[in-house]
């Protein structure tokens, strides 16, 4: 073939080739590299020469397919150096631009400067970068003014930084902690929505900037304490809303709208005017005092405690929570503060968790889901925490309130602790009476318009008395001599007593200082309302007497066997049984067994709860007990060939007549 290399005769002419400078072991390294190629040559000539078509046709393509490849390869790479001339261009000419006056976009002192190794303008953020060929770059992290605009601390030493940055032509600022500003991915998770102008991939750059901003201007970035709740603080101040003069940012997401409500409208002249109009009722002032007498628990060292107003619907019990709401916040029913109990355990916690001398209201005790979140929540009160959680849920949340509750029934009806009535001051007296629904609207529409003052203005003068020397004594002296007036003749009310008094010490106070538009009640309006002994204290022997009641109008319905059923023609009520009647055996008495659900809706219909009762009439020996049953007051009847449990009282429960005690 023509195009045939002699491999000897072509190393012979390398070899007769004269030498020159340089050659030696370098030409020896060139031939026999060219040796080497040649031989691949030959070797692929010979793999081409036996190929079959269909390999060659495979062959051709690929070299298409590659020399395609390498097309696309040339075109995009051309792409990309014109992009990254084009980015360099952008930056070079953004780097042209002046830099960001701090002082002018953020509001900062003008001693704020930008640190070594950055420039910040209009364009974004840049740091200096040595390129690959050594000569120092600006490369960018951010693609807006963004800077550490604030520092802040808690009441637990906790710290927290505001930044700020530039979207379009406004300034956008952000409260974020320093542990989530000191992980970039997060900060940018966290603040993507709000416009954050950093990707990323330059989360680290982003941490570094921060962080070095906030080094180089330490002393002169503003820094000032930030609240996590509403009402007192650790160093004495109050903070009475976001709007006061202190920062407020909540621990919880549910928190923000009922915060946000703490907010003034209209006069304390305009509130007072319409709060005068229940100078003649007494449950509204029992409920206003109520919600001052929150900001004094500290001061009287009194743990936080509930007031329940229970009556018949349309009474105004939501319009008089409005007018309590009213001296610290808007009572409008969108407006966040007005809860209902129609909620979770952890969410009253959490709203609980929001204040600090400042009431907490929940309206409609009938529309809780679950009665024993309402139990749980009048019995842990006073012990100014929640329950402890694992597992990252809200735990040991800490509060200090007045709670203000309402219902068609009265709260400790739903309770299952027997300490709970202790703990509760009970209004079942109307707010409104018959004929007075125009004052109750006149009332309301006068605290949406005028809110928020009477509060704070409350706070000043106890702030302003309390700097008085011995003042904090006189104060807890003054609650002592009216707790001794108001401590009645029971056990109950002596101990309810303390509560009654805050209350009434709250509106002499606020009377006094001309916060509110009328005299003070005096102790015997007390006395009538709160310090009478009431039944209404044993509620586990009212709802047994619903049940006796209830068994003696409708005793044919109890089932009877052996000799005392023949003295009764027996059929079947059209409800079903109500119960039987367990006999005698000579040695202990006839007894009423009752299914535990009939009791319970014996006991609904009467606003109790079987449940919050159950325990009392245990203790009282009102139920038959059986150790082998789990639980024990639950026993084991057959009536008419069924078998069941049921609750079987004893004779000091419900006692019947001496016929049913014959076999």
């Amino acid at each position: 073939m023509s195009d045939t290399i002699d491999i000897p005769a072509q190393l012979a002419v390398e070899q007769d080739a004269p030498e020159t400078a340089g050659s030696g072991a370098d030409d020896v390294t060139k031939r026999a590299a060219a040796l080497r190629k040649i031989r691949r040559e030959r070797k692929a000539e010979k793999e081409l020469a036996e190929a079959t078509p269909e390999e060659l046709a495979e062959l051709e393509r690929l070299a298409q397919e590659e020399a395609e490849k390498a097309q696309r390869d040339e075109v995009e790479k051309q792409l990309q150096a014109q992009m990254a001339a084009a980015a360099r261009a952008a930056i070079d000419e953004a780097q042209q631009a002046p830099p960001c006056h701090f002082g002018v976009t953020f509001g900062l002192p003008a001693e704020v400067s930008t640190p070594d190794g950055y420039r910040v303008t209009q364009d974004g953020v840049f740091v200096s970068r040595q390129g690959f060929d050594g000569t120092p770059r600006w490369e960018r992290i951010a693609f807006a003014p963004l800077v550490v605009s604030h520092a802040y601390s808690d009441a637990d030493g906790s710290q927290s930084i505001e930044l700020a940055w530039v979207d379009g032509t406004s300034v956008v600022r952000r409260y974020v902690s320093r542990g989530v500003a000191r992980r970039g991915r997060t900060l940018i998770a966290e603040l993507g929505d709000a416009g954050f102008p950093v990707v990323e991939g330059d989360a680290r750059a982003i941490e570094r900037w921060l962080a070095e901003f906030e080094a180089a201007n330490r002393a002169h970035i503003p820094s000032s304490y930030v609240a996590k709740y509403l009402g007192w603080q650790p160093d004495g101040t109050f903070v009475s809303g976001p709007g006061e003069g202190v920062r407020v940012e909540v621990a919880y997401d549910s928190q923000r709208l009922p915060a946000a409500a703490h907010r003034r409208k209209g006069t304390l002249e305009g509130w007072r005017a319409g709060i005068a109009g229940v100078a003649d009722l007494p449950v509204p002032r029992v409920v206003i005092a109520a919600s001052l007498a929150a900001a004094l628990l500290r001061h009287l060292k009194i743990r936080s405690f509930t007031v329940d107003i229970s009556s018949p619907s349309t009474r105004g019990k939501t319009t008089t929570l409005q007018a309590a709401l009213s001296v610290w916040a808007d009572p409008c029913d969108d407006a966040g503060a007005l809860s209902t109990w129609r909620t979770t355990l952890i969410a009253v916690e959490k709203r609980l968790n929001l204040v600090r001398g400042i009431v907490t209201v929940l309206d409609e005790s009938m529309s809780a889901e679950n009665e024993e979140i309402i139990s749980s929540v009048l019995y842990d009160l006073p012990k100014n925490q929640g329950k402890a959680r694992e597992g990252g849920w809200a735990s040991c949340l800490q509060w200090e309130t007045v709670l203000l509750s309402t219902g068609e029934r009265s709260a400790l009806s739903y309770s299952t602790h027997q300490g709970a009535a202790a703990r509760v001051l009970s209004l079942t007296k109307p707010p409104f009476g018959d004929g007075q629904g125009r004052a109750a609207e006149a009332l309301r529409s006068s605290v949406l318009d005028h809110h928020g003052h009477a509060g704070p203005a409350f706070v000043e003068q106890i702030v302003r008395a309390l700097q008085q020397q011995g003042s904090g004594d006189q104060l807890r002296a003054h609650h002592a001599a009216l707790t001794e007036q108001l401590r009645g003749t029971s056990d109950m009310t002596g101990r309810r007593a303390p509560m009654v008094a805050a209350l009434a010490l709250a509106e002499q106070l606020a009377c006094g200082w001309g916060i509110l538009p009328y005299e003070a009640s005096d102790i015997a309006q007390w006395q009538q309302m709160f310090t009478e002994t009431t039944q209404a204290d044993n509620r586990p022997e009212m709802a047994m007497d619903v049940v006796r009641a209830y068994v003696s109008a409708h005793f044919g319905h109890l089932y009877r066997s052996g000799v005392a059923a023949s003295r009764y023609e027996q059929p079947q009520p059209h409800n079903g049984w109500l119960g039987l009647v367990v006999p005698g055996d000579g040695t202990s008495p006839a007894r009423v067994a009752i299914s535990p659900d009939r009791v319970r809706g014996i006991l609904k219909g009467s606003d109790y709860s079987l449940d919050a009762v159950l325990d009392g009439w245990v203790a009282m020996g009102y139920l038959t007990l059986s150790p082998s049953q789990r639980p024990p007051y639950l026993i084991k009847k057959r009536l008419a060939g069924t078998q069941a449990k049921y609750l079987v009282f004893t004779p000091q429960g419900i006692s019947i007549g001496e016929d049913d005690n014959e076999q």
